[in-house]
Order: C-alpha cells, then sequence, then structure tokens
C-alpha cells in the first residue's frame, strides 16, 4: 500500500529516485510468486517493462551504449544482486546477461552493443544465452522489484484520468510520473490545478487587499514589540549602557 507522501512535483529526479526506494524488493523472488498467485491480481511487468521504466531516461531518446551502457548494466546487476540476494554469484555471468537481456528487450540497446558490454564486463559474449535471456525478458514475469498494483475498487474514471490501467501493474516510470503529479504516461492531468511553491497565501487562497495590508501591519507591530521586548531585558541585563558601559 502506498501511504501518504508529501514533497515537491517537477523535480523528476527526485520522483524517479522515490520510485526505485518504493520498489525495493523486501521478499525473496519465490515468496513474491507465491503472494501473486495466491492474491490473484494484476500480474507482474516483465523484465523488459520493468527495465524500460527504470533506465528509458537514461536513453535520452537513443540507444545506450559505451560507458553509460556499462555503467546502467552494473547498476542494474548490483540490484539483481541485492533482491535476490545473490551476492555469492554477483561476479559471475548469469545476472550480467539478465541485465544486458532486459535492456535489449526493452529496446534500449542494440544486440551488437549488448555483446559488446558484456565482453567488457569480462564475461564471454554468448549471441545464443542473450537471445534465450531477451527473449525471458520479454515474456517472463519480473519478481525482482515490488509490485504496484492498481486497487481492484479503483474508480475508473479516477484510473481513467491517470492514465492508469488497472488489469496490469504499473512500471517504475510510471509511478515517478505519478508522484510527479503527472499522468501515468507523462501527460498533464485534465483540470489539474497548478500551484507554485512559492505562491503568495494572498493568490493561493484570493484574500482582498485589505485583509493582506492588516496581516502585514499585524506582522510589522509584532515584530516591533519584539523589538522593544528584547531591549527591555537587555537593559535589565546589563544597564541602559550596554555590557561594555558604552
Amino acid at each position: 500500500m502506498l501511504t501518504y507522501r508529501t514533497g515537491a512535483a517537477n523535480a523528476s529526479s527526485a520522483a524517479r529516485s522515490m520510485a526505485a526506494h518504493l520498489l525495493q524488493q523486501t521478499l525473496p523472488p519465490e515468496m513474491a510468486a507465491m503472494a501473486e498467485y495466491y492474491e490473484q491480481g494484476a500480474p507482474p511487468p516483465t523484465a523488459a517493462d520493468a527495465a524500460a521504466g527504470r533506465y528509458a531516461h537514461r536513453a535520452a531518446g537513443k540507444v545506450l551504449e559505451g560507458e553509460l551502457l556499462d555503467d546502467v548494466v552494473a547498476e542494474e546487476r548490483d540490484r539483481l544482486a541485492d533482491s535476490e540476494g545473490a551476492a555469492a554469484h554477483a561476479e559471475g555471468p548469469d545476472l550480467t546477461f539478465r541485465a544486458v537481456a532486459a535492456l535489449v528487450a526493452a529496446n534500449l540497446v542494440t544486440r551488437s552493443e549488448a555483446l559488446a558490454s558484456i565482453g567488457r564486463a569480462g564475461h564471454e559474449p554468448n549471441g545464443e544465452r542473450l537471445d534465450q535471456a531477451v527473449r525471458d525478458a520479454a515474456t517472463l514475469p519480473d519478481y525482482s522489484s515490488a509490485l504496484a498494483t492498481p486497487r481492484r475498487d479503483m474508480d475508473p474514471a479516477l484510473a481513467d484520468a491517470l492514465g492508469i490501467d488497472p488489469a496490469r501493474t504499473l512500471a517504475p516510470g510510471e509511478i515517478a510520473y505519478l508522484l510527479n503529479g503527472q499522468r501515468a504516461d507523462g501527460e498533464e492531468i485534465a483540470g489539474k490545478k497548478k500551484q507554485s511553491a512559492t505562491e503568495a497565501l494572498r493568490t493561493i487562497f484570493e484574500f482582498p487587499e485589505t485583509v493582506c495590508r492588516t496581516a502585514r501591519n499585524w506582522n510589522a507591530c509584532s515584530q516591533d514589540r519584539q523589538r522593544r521586548v528584547t531591549r527591555c531585558r537587555r537593559i535589565r541585563r546589563h544597564g541602559p549602557c550596554g555590557a561594555s558601559g558604552l
């Protein structure tokens, strides 16, 4: 259950970080699969869907390659190791192939560049093994991260307004958009009123000018009263000339 949270909208990077934090898996994959089976809720995303939501912004509309690709592969491999408690074989090729395959299945990297990245990671770039891993990433459910499942009693009108498909779980990128005050597809929510974080209360609540003038006068009197109280305390403590006697 996603509980109430307060944050600043329009901070895309912060929303993605919060989405990644909320999707950290706290159960072993076997237990997560068992929970999904008995719950019979929306099916979990594939590894390709999850990778697209998690890393598409890093590609910036292009494909990952070179050093940037190697960094993303290392990040995904470490995430898989942390999720599955796989520290014992974190240096082996299995996690590297799974990480790269998810990116290939998500169309974030070409097959040739994927094989090159596997070679740079110190493993044999086996094309057949990569192809099988890509097929798995595109079809099998991914239990390496927690699932964001829409409530079964969600109002259809609300789901439509937020761009949520109640029949499936949400990808990390979609959660980031929602946390950022947008629809799950990144579009603006129809009819939503935006408020600036630094907008004056008078503007937000449409106070008349007379009320604001009274508030400013009250604030000025309050500040003057505080200065006089502070001065009186200083006189009582040090005398009218202060502590230095000047």
